[in-house]
């Protein structure tokens, strides 16, 4: 690791423990939950929410998050005596908060070029590139914008798009190896598989492909997503970090407004107020 800028922040920031000791669910997996995220990936993405914090402090400029970390910083904040009660006041010494965007143009290049500075600075700080897989490039960041509702799993199978293209795909190849079979039956004349037969390779056919596509959404869950923007920038009291609804002071109706994914932005200015309109991004 490169010769960090605050040292004992960082260690501080790293040091400090999210959960009261011996809880059931520990934030991290709460975390992989509600992301559809494997374990591992959740805690490697919790990681990267705390040195994400300490550019925000460090990096002295506006720093924008990847989606993945907004998602463990909208959940932070539902700790509220994790978050507000200690973790700002002990640890930073200010609070984070979030702060809506503005919408338009305009603030989506403000939070495109805040999440290069914040790449830019990870890498001066850290003596390294953050992951790709946690913090994708601009073009993949901010590729679309996100289109999140809350799903009750037990409820519903999640099959991703481009499993179901997939297996569109397997499901032509099927049709053609079995219109392959039933041609080079007839030329044969042996006329063995006879009605039941072409019935049985295509219900045999239907249930490979179905298992093709659940084998496909069972590996999307253990994946991070893709998301918005986010911002923060370095200033005396009050972070505030935006996305597309953001937060301001704290949270919204459930602790960080619409819990989900999206663009925000951070800022410290000298007051929750001075942070209000400084920050905003995308859907969080």
């Amino acid at each position: 690791m490169a010769s960090l800028s605050n040292p004992g922040l960082y260690a501080k920031i790293m040091d400090f423990q999210i959960d009261d000791p011996g809880v059931a669910l520990p934030f991290s997996r709460r975390l992989a939950r509600e992301n559809g995220w494997s374990p591992e990936f959740a805690d490697r993405v919790v990681g990267e929410y705390r040195r994400f914090v300490y550019l925000c402090l460090a990096a002295g400029h506006p720093c924008t998050p990847s989606d993945e970390v907004d998602q463990a910083w909208h959940l932070h904040m539902l700790y509220t005596s994790s978050y507000f009660g200690r973790f700002c006041p002990e640890v930073l010494g200010k609070t984070l908060s979030h702060e809506p965007t503005k919408g338009g143009s305009h603030e989506n290049r403000k939070f495109d070029d805040w999440y290069s500075r914040t790449v830019e600075s990870y890498r001066l700080e850290f003596g390294e590139a953050p992951p790709p897989d946690i913090w994708p490039p601009n073009n993949i960041r901010f590729s679309r914008p996100m289109q999140f509702k809350r799903v009750n799993v037990a409820d519903y199978y999640l099959i991703p798009r481009r499993a179901v293209a997939q297996g569109a795909w397997g499901l032509a190849g099927l049709a053609g190896s079995a219109a392959a079979i039933g041609c080079t039956t007839q030329v044969a004349g042996a006329g063995m598989l006879g009605p039941a037969g072409s019935i049985v390779l295509w219900v045999g056919g239907t249930v490979i492909l179905g298992a093709i596509v659940l084998a496909l959404a069972r590996l999307s869950r253990g994946r991070g997503g893709s998301g918005g923007s986010s911002g923060c920038s370095p200033g005396v009291d009050t972070f505030s970090h935006g996305d597309s609804h953001g937060h301001h002071g704290g949270h919204d109706s459930n602790g960080c407004g619409s819990h989900g994914c999206g663009s925000s932005g951070c800022s410290s200015s000298g007051c929750s107020s001075g942070c209000g309109g400084g920050c905003g991004g995308g859907g969080d």
